[in-house]
């Protein structure tokens, strides 16, 4: 993205005491940085990738550049110990690290702009329905969640199951690379235990859970599943799940009464995958990916509301 579009290297402190950096992207609105470009909406995106993803991700990159390009600024957030912020933390993050999200939005709401839209993506989409349905301060007027794993421990058993074992395998991989290489300030006989996990609910029962401050991952698993603060929302939200998410079981999906939650807005398709939404190319979408049209046509609605 950053041949394209300007962009600034950004790292706060986390407010956990932890001594832990985030590193965001920032790409500041167009019109700060080229002649010929979109006016300013007042408006900044904060977009939150998912699992083992960084600030580069696909997603994270379409989704940018389409707020770019109609008038938004743009900070992509990398988790702890994702993309350019491998090894400024000591610890990893995790499905409900509330308190990562609001220390970002403070950011952006002290330097840049008091109006914000949040955006997550795969787990950042649990952990943004969370935050959303949280008693706190919010510092943002909207938020979108795409393909978010609403239950947890249903998504574990899901992509424990044998429907589910490339990614499993994909992700264990890339996670305990991380802990091999020594970024996190863990013993060697946990790092022994992590690096014998052969499934998601060890990794996160022998790792994730104990070191984010959980007593089990039970607990963990129960504590920042979405599901449970759809009903604390009190901000406009889009959710959007596609029918053959290999990831994230459908059935948690249809199981919720949406009607229930007026402030949300759904949108299920049959197709799409995880965090994915490509059609064939055309002239208007050289990439084919029509995700980033649909949330940011509901942040549009939500400026002109």
């Amino acid at each position: 993205m950053e041949d394209e579009y300007y962009s600034e290297s950004i790292l706060i402190p986390t407010n956990d005491g932890s001594g832990d950096l985030l590193w965001l992207e920032h790409n500041p609105p167009l019109s700060q940085v080229r002649k010929k470009a979109s006016k300013w909406n007042g408006h900044y995106l904060l977009l939150v990738h998912g699992m083992e993803g960084s600030s580069e991700s696909h997603y994270m990159v379409s989704a940018g550049k389409e707020a770019l390009n109609r008038g938004y600024g743009v900070v992509r957030m990398n988790l702890r110990n994702c993309g350019r912020g491998l090894g400024i933390a000591k610890k990893p993050y995790n499905a409900g690290q509330s308190e990562d999200l609001d220390a970002v939005l403070k950011y952006i709401y002290k330097h840049f702009t008091r109006s914000i839209f949040v955006s997550g993506f795969s787990l950042s989409a649990n952990l943004v329905i969370k935050f959303f349905g949280e008693k706190r301060e919010h510092y943002s007027k909207a938020f979108s969640a795409t393909s978010p794993p609403l239950d947890l421990k249903r998504s574990c058993d899901f992509i424990d199951s044998r429907a589910g074992n490339f990614y499993r395998d994909h992700f264990l991989d890339t996670m305990k690379e991380k802990v091999t290489s020594g970024v996190y300030e863990i013993s060697d006989k946990m790092k022994e235990r992590v690096l014998r996990s052969k499934s998601f609910f060890d990794f996160d029962d022998f790792f994730t859970a104990p070191i984010s401050g959980y007593a089990n991952v039970l607990e963990y698993y129960n504590i920042c599943s979405s599901v449970k603060y759809l009903g604390g929302i009190k901000v406009p939200g889009l959710i959007v799940h596609a029918d053959d998410d290999p990831v994230v079981p459908s059935e948690v999906w249809h199981e919720i009464r949406w009607k229930s939650y007026p402030l949300i807005q759904t949108v299920l398709t049959e197709k799409g995958g995880h965090v994915g939404f490509i059609s064939d190319p055309s002239p208007d979408n050289p990439e084919g990916r029509w995700l980033p049209r649909i949330l940011l046509d509901f942040f549009d609605s939500q400026i002109k509301s």
